[in-house]
């Protein structure tokens, strides 16, 4: 069985977002410098920084 279409970094780059953001870490601490890493990880960042309505 092909287990390949498992294998995507870009999930475990933008749970790293995530995490950072929850963590209180700026923007500007992105550590990726590829650009499709760069924008997952900021993808994970911003949906995170989103405001939240909890009614």
């Amino acid at each position: 069985m092909d287990r390949r279409h498992l294998n995507n970094p870009h999930r475990a780059v933008e749970a790293a977002g995530v995490a950072a953001a929850q963590k209180g870490l700026r923007v500007w601490d992105c550590p990726y410098r590829h650009p499709a890493m760069k924008a997952s990880w900021l993808k994970g960042f911003a949906q995170e920084q989103q405001l939240t309505l909890r009614l």
